[in-house]
């Protein structure tokens, strides 16, 4: 029987040291925390009214997702995104869903193509919303996590949760420095959409390599975006069991 320890550490979303991870994770995706810097421990157990233990529990688990890092002595603190790490993330992203939506486009059924659309709905409607900035970011990781989930592929899945939930920082970034998102979201996201209703495999891939080098130009700037990008669009189609890349016979 869990002990009466356990039972206090219980919360309805959780234990608190679940909790604490989500409220840490959030402020970080957010930039809450300066890059670079050490989270300062007595401050945030303020600031979050949480207990030392659940904040370091919660640390740990993000040192774990490579959103913190630690040194030994002093803490943890927020890595800078560096150009290589940038650079990592935008080829790593782009392989993945590019290759994730070819996939969706093949295998995906009408239920879950029909789920993909109430994220775009409630991404648009996030966008066009008055201080609608975390709702619309969340709606944009549902929308492309529902992607991976259409792939049926648990490895492509699971691989993709971690690209983009690390991704997430350069979101915010190109939210915040966008004054077009609602034509964004009608330009960028509903194409995916149709094409993966239209079961267009082709399509789909570009549609998302469109969508993730738009954003990304937003955050970085035109001229950085293209000096981290060099990925080439050149797509893998699974046609009957076959591998074979576009373009070549």
């Amino acid at each position: 029987m869990p002990t009466n320890r356990a039972k206090k550490r219980r919360q309805p979303g959780g234990t608190l040291a679940d909790r604490a991870y989500r409220m840490l994770k959030h402020a970080i995706l957010r930039g809450e925390f300066p890059e670079g810097s050490f989270l300062n421990e007595s401050a945030i157990l303020s600031r979050y009214t949480i207990g030392r233990t659940p904040f370091r529990e919660a640390c740990n688990r993000l040192h774990n997702e490579q959103l913190l890092e630690a040194v030994p002595r002093r803490g943890y603190f927020v890595p800078e995104l560096s150009f290589r790490a940038v650079r990592d993330l935008l080829e790593t992203r782009i392989m993945l869903e590019g290759v994730a939506a070819e996939l969706a486009a093949l295998r995906a059924d009408p239920a879950e193509i029909d789920a993909l659309e109430s994220f775009y709905h409630e991404a648009r409607e996030a966008a066009q919303a008055p201080g609608g900035l975390d709702a619309l970011i969340e709606a944009n990781q549902r929308f492309h996590l529902q992607i991976a989930r259409m792939a049926h592929n648990k490895e492509f899945e699971s691989l993709l949760r971690g690209v983009l939930e690390r991704s997430t920082r350069l979101v915010y970034l190109a939210a915040r420095g966008s004054n077009e998102i609602p034509r964004d979201i009608e330009t960028l996201l509903k194409p995916i959409l149709d094409a993966i209703r239209k079961k267009n495999a082709v399509a789909a891939h570009d549609a998302v390599v469109a969508d993730i080098t738009r954003g990304q130009m937003n955050a970085l700037g035109r001229d950085v975006w293209g000096a981290a990008s060099g990925v080439r669009r050149n797509g893998f189609l699974l046609e009957k069991n076959k591998v074979a890349r576009r373009g070549n016979p």
